[in-house]
């Protein structure tokens, strides 16, 4: 007699084409890059890199000159002192003058030194967190992606299994009529084909959830189906087996973006409590002035008394010493040794977070490869007692019953095959983005 078709997972490349052909197929690397345009937190980032790219620029500003041009014009009507003989007449007069100055701060507390360290320690900051938020972008899309793979090969096993269980339905109904079989072989054999339906119907549902988690965050259009497939992933994963809790706790010390990024925001803080000395000390700037006027009144011409009579210069320096600011400044050095001490506390939990977090990913991915091996045996297992229960049962030796279970351990095998596989396949993007190594921009679709 022909035997019942069973589901026989082979995981590759090409291996889930399940949906229509209208669905749109979307790679991992397409997904990454889509994710990486839109994502709204990382281009806010980015935009916020501006912004501390324009408080350096002024820190630099602080150590050069300023430079400003005044002019002004005024006609005045009516009684006013003449200036030639100094009587009040009714006149009319017109005055116009221009001032060109400039100012240089010498010395304030070292405030434009610590504001200047400050900003380039706030711009590394800021392109750390940018960097890893990309990271974070690739992170969530992966997890998102993987989930949907395994939804997609969920639901291609759970046809296989209702097509398994309809088939064997009808055989099952063929041996009855032939008196081969009891009629309740019949009835359990159709609960069986309902309860692979209803299964159907909650892959299909889990799976149309997941993808819609995943268009929101890659902000796909919601009426344009697509399908996942799987990556191309060609290297030898299992080199990082080998490799040592130490020497990988080493390596993402060494190259954490959001590590970094905390250590020169503490280091900018330090120096922004620094700069909130520099009120309660002197401070010199110096300065000079060099301007002309016309005055109607005057007798001589405009180029005569602009050029010629009336330009003058002015220099000086100025000294500040501050003597009681209403506790200004205390509160200012307070505010800041707080932000300073806070900064300090947010790195020390961070490294120490860090080392748990590739502890727990060298862990996860040393578990998912020896999962793959076990799931391997045990989908061949499954496969070779299917086969063996298949021909018992064509035979009469074993029951109807045996030859369920036996069908129902063979596609829990192959679920659990499908699941090992797509775990470890990302795995490695896990593992790199806890060491900090995982790099977006090689990512390409």
């Amino acid at each position: 007699m022909k035997r019942v078709l069973v589901v026989l997972i082979i995981l590759s490349p090409l291996g889930l084409v399940w949906a229509q052909e209208s669905s749109t197929k979307l790679t991992f690397e397409e997904a990454v890059v889509i994710g990486l345009q839109r994502n709204v937190i990382l281009n806010q980032q980015k935009n916020q890199l501006e912004v501390t790219q324009a408080q350096k620029l002024n820190a630099v500003g602080n150590y050069m000159p300023n430079l400003n041009v005044t002019g002004s014009f005024q006609r005045q009507e009516g009684q006013q002192a003449n200036t030639t003989n100094g009587n009040l007449e009714d006149l009319t007069t017109d005055y116009v003058g221009a001032q060109l100055n400039t100012g240089l701060t010498v010395f304030n507390g070292f405030r434009n030194y610590n504001t200047l360290t400050q900003s380039n320690n706030q711009l590394m900051a800021q392109g750390y967190l940018i960097k890893r938020s990309t990271q974070d972008v690739v992170s969530n899309v992966a997890n998102q992606y993987l989930q949907v793979l395994l939804d997609q090969e969920l639901v291609h096993i759970a046809e296989e299994n209702l097509k398994t269980q309809n088939t064997m339905l009808e055989q099952m109904r063929g041996f009855y009529e032939v008196g081969l079989r009891a009629i309740t072989d019949v009835y359990n054999q159709d609960a069986l084909a309902k309860t692979a339906q209803v299964l159907l119907i909650r892959a299909r549902n889990t799976l149309l959830n997941d993808k819609s988690i995943l268009a929101q965050t890659l902000q796909l259009d919601p009426s344009q189906p697509f399908e996942v497939i799987y990556p191309v992933m060609g290297e030898d994963l299992n080199r990082f087996k080998n490799m040592s809790l130490d020497s990988l706790i080493g390596v993402a010390v060494a190259n954490r973006s959001d590590l970094k990024q905390l250590d020169h925001q503490a280091k900018a803080n330090k120096f922004a409590y620094k700069s909130a000395l520099a009120p309660a000390l002197p401070s010199v700037s110096l300065f000079a002035n060099y301007g002309s006027f016309y005055y109607s009144l005057i007798a001589q011409d405009f180029n005569g008394q602009f050029g010629t009579s009336n330009p003058s210069l002015s220099y000086g320096a100025n000294l500040t010493i501050p003597i009681f600011a209403r506790f200004q400044t205390k509160t200012l050095r307070t505010t800041s040794k707080v932000q300073y001490d806070n900064s300090i506390l947010n790195y020390q939990n961070l490294e120490k977070t860090v080392k748990l977090d590739v502890q727990r990913a060298q862990n996860n991915f040393i578990n998912a490869l020896e999962n793959y091996d076990a799931s391997i045996a045990q989908f061949q297992a499954s496969e070779l007692a299917l086969d063996t229960q298949q021909e018992s049962y064509e035979l009469g030796i074993s029951t109807q019953v045996e030859l369920a279970q036996a069908n129902q351990t063979h596609v829990l095998g192959a679920a659990a095959k499908a699941q090992a596989e797509v775990t470890l396949l990302f795995q490695k993007i896990l593992l790199e983005y806890a060491l900090g190594t995982l790099q977006p921009e090689l990512i390409k679709p």
